[in-house]
């Protein structure tokens, strides 16, 4: 047995962050009301509102590269950390200098001490995953600076989930075990609280929630203990663990692995835990600068750092995906980000204060949406659970981490309506977070929400009756191109290929014409779920959408693009002075066409 699990009081839990007093509240709560009208009269009565917006978003951003820079070098002076250490065998070999005796399987807690305050916890997770794409991601961590452990997560335990803990073994095959769960934790958690409430009813006992949910969490902790003693983990040795369990979706695999990673890192003495995906690469850099933007500042619950595409030369799809996430995603992440009230932590490059989870995986993982479970939005609930209980989070803008994008125009249509749901969700269904935190997130989401709506309404007015609600500049348009173009030449800390280049405008096409109907279409699908992005292992690959399933899923993206080729022919028969016949038959051709080349790029191709 492992005394110093059974000796250990367990994780931490610290239920809040920072405390936001009534005046606070209500200068937040003015704050949120002038926002509204001043975004209103910015895009409706300004000559250049897009150009205004860039040159604000602009402002914000440099800002918050300043405020972690800022938080950095205090950080530094005030705790004089151990220069960097070169990447050690396995990723992690200096423990491994521990004897191993198989007599002995416990080991003192001094044995295990963090070199640096920056000493991380990596937790990984996947279904299904391409084996060559897994090995990729998992050897990536091997030159991560400051990652001590390593906690893989497999959301199945059939035999088409062998290959990824075949990879796992091939990667790491020595200080490495892997654990089967025989019931996801998360099904454990729920199970237990309603078996508490339950008794506390038929005692008559007053039912507080947040104590049902702190006794839940550490029944798991408990036989997450129970699971590594009965497996004879010996944690001076073992520095990569791999936890299978039954298929579920994204957010119970999460749960288990999270768990668990409070366990371990409760007994090795770590603060940090990097979450991401089984499609994505760490450069050696990665965790440990998102670690150290948040490392300062006790109040910061989590952080997520910048993502690049490392397949982005694979297809024409992929190529002008990458210069979204180049510029875009870049400057949209950045805007509230100053404020540490960043409202989304990306899944695949995000770090956790680990004293702030245990209050929040519980409430994360139960979340209801008109009564039906939620499964899609397993990264901004995580994030708007720490918002809610007072905690910062922040965005490492100028820290990388390489991701995956879908190939295909479907897949990717698929993707960003699952992300616009998840939008939704925790933008519009959660008015406490901005009680507490700064206006600017809610002037962010003001933004976000209201600007494709009101795209989408002025265009199809447009093309209905010929008449314009917005007036739009093309030189306004032009400017904010060209000055996002360069700005981002400039600043991004991802230095574009020359090759790349040629993709920056047509990216930009490429992301905002179909925005507004991804905006509506997840929307009005809200509790639509899914596991997440597609997998990717042969068998999956393999698998086809019936046409029914394709037309939910995409029809939305042809019929918009009809509407949109309808506008611009409705436009020029308007400036070439055509007849209303000739205009009607532009706007059917244009219309008629266009929907053939999106039904014939996503539905065809799916089903």
């Amino acid at each position: 047995m492992m005394d110093s699990f059974q000796d250990a009081a367990g994780p931490q839990v610290v239920t809040k962050g920072r405390h936001t007093t009534l005046l606070r509240m209500a200068i937040n709560v003015i704050g949120c009301l002038i926002s509204i009208p001043a975004y209103w009269a910015i895009t409706v009565h300004c000559h250049y509102p897009v150009t205004l917006d860039l040159v604000f978003t602009i402002l914000l951003t440099e800002l918050n590269r300043l405020v972690n820079e800022g938080r950095r070098i205090q950080f530094y002076e005030e705790e004089s950390p151990e220069p960097l250490l070169p990447p050690r065998d396995e990723g992690y070999g200096s423990y491994s200098s521990t004897p191993y005796d198989e007599k002995n399987m416990s080991f003192m807690e001094s044995q295990i001490v963090p070199q640096s305050r920056l000493d991380s916890m990596a937790a990984v997770v996947g279904w299904r995953e391409d084996p060559a794409l897994f090995t990729r991601a998992l050897e990536s961590y091997k030159n991560a600076k400051h990652c001590t452990f390593m906690l893989v997560g497999i959301d199945g335990d059939d035999v088409a989930d062998r290959d990824m803990v075949d990879v796992f073994n091939i990667v790491f095959p020595t200080q490495s075990k892997v654990i089967h769960v025989p019931q996801p934790l998360g099904e454990v958690a729920e199970q237990f609280l309603a078996k508490h409430i339950a008794i506390c009813k038929q005692n008559g006992q007053p039912i507080n929630m947040e104590e049902c949910h702190d006794i839940a969490m550490r029944h798991c902790f408990q036989l997450a203990r129970t699971i590594i003693e009965q497996e004879g983990v010996n944690l001076s040795n073992v520095r990569h663990i791999c936890l299978r369990q039954r298929h579920m979706h994204k957010k119970g695999i999460m749960f288990t692995t999270f768990v668990f990673a409070l366990v371990i890192a409760d007994v090795l003495g770590i603060e940090f835990l990097w979450s991401s995906d089984s499609d994505t690469l760490v450069l050696p850099n990665s965790i440990h600068k998102t670690v150290d933007a948040i490392a300062q500042d006790p109040t910061i619950g989590g952080a997520s750092s910048g993502l690049i595409v490392h397949n982005g030369h694979e297809t024409a799809v992929t190529n002008l995906a990458a210069t979204v996430y180049w510029g875009e995603l870049y400057l949209t992440r950045s805007s509230p980000a100053f404020t540490a009230t960043s409202d989304c932590q990306s899944g695949p490059s995000t770090v956790f204060r680990l004293a702030a989870l245990p209050a929040i995986l519980i409430p994360w993982y139960l979340q209801t949406l008109l009564g039906k479970r939620m499964i899609i939005n397993e990264d901004r609930h995580l994030t708007t659970n720490l918002l809610k209980r007072g905690w910062g989070v922040v965005f490492a803008s100028d820290v990388l981490a390489a991701t995956d994008t879908p190939t295909t125009l479907a897949r990717w249509l698929k993707q960003q309506v699952r992300w616009a749901r998840a939008t939704h969700i925790e933008s519009l269904l959660q008015p406490k977070v901005y009680l507490i935190t700064h206006p600017l997130l809610f002037y962010s989401m003001s933004k976000r929400e209201l600007g494709p709506l009101i795209a989408l309404i002025a265009t199809m007015w447009y093309f209905f009756t010929g008449e314009q609600l917005i007036i739009v500049f093309i030189a306004d348009l032009f400017v904010r191109v060209v000055a996002s173009a360069l700005y981002n030449l400039l600043r991004n800390p991802h230095r574009l290929e020359r090759a790349s280049l040629k993709w920056i405008i047509p990216g930009m096409f490429f992301y905002h014409i179909p925005l507004p109907g991804v905006h509506v279409w997840s929307l009005l699908t809200l509790t639509a779920d899914g596991w997440g992005t597609s997998m990717r292992n042969n068998s999956e690959m393999a698998k086809k959408d019936s046409v029914r399933q394709a037309w939910w899923e995409t029809g939305f993206f042809v019929g918009w693009m009809a509407v949109v080729a309808g506008c611009v022919a409705r436009w020029l028969a308007t400036y070439y002075e055509l007849s209303s016949g000739e205009l009607l038959l532009a706007m059917v051709v244009s219309s008629a066409a266009t929907a053939a080349v999106a039904w014939r790029l996503t539905i065809y191709q799916m089903s």
